[in-house]
């Protein structure tokens, strides 16, 4: 699988649980979506930053840093995934 669809993959998923927090969230206007887009692109900035590395610098060795901001992206995703989840459950708790 080429590096530049692996990357692609792991940022559309790491949009999904931003939707879910937006889709649950009470809160009104621009503010949410600032957040939501900081937290994004602070999560999503070194993972970003290692493939354009490997890119640029030829490394006659393994990657070490390439796979530990892909490991450490996707961890930061199942965390704001279930992050995502509590407010999404606690919402719909809140309705009923």
């Amino acid at each position: 699988m080429s590096l530049n669809i692996l990357l692609l993959i792991t940022l559309f998923i790491l949009i999904i649980p931003f939707v879910i927090y937006l889709k649950s969230t009470n809160k009104k206007g621009k503010m949410p979506y600032a957040i939501a887009c900081f937290i994004y692109l602070g999560v999503a900035s070194p993972v970003v930053y290692a493939v354009i590395n490997h890119k640029i610098v030829q490394y006659v060795d393994a990657n070490i840093g390439l796979g530990l901001a892909f490991f450490t992206t996707w961890f930061l995703t199942i965390c704001l995934f279930l992050i995502s989840l509590v407010f999404f459950f606690k919402k719909r708790r809140n309705k009923e």
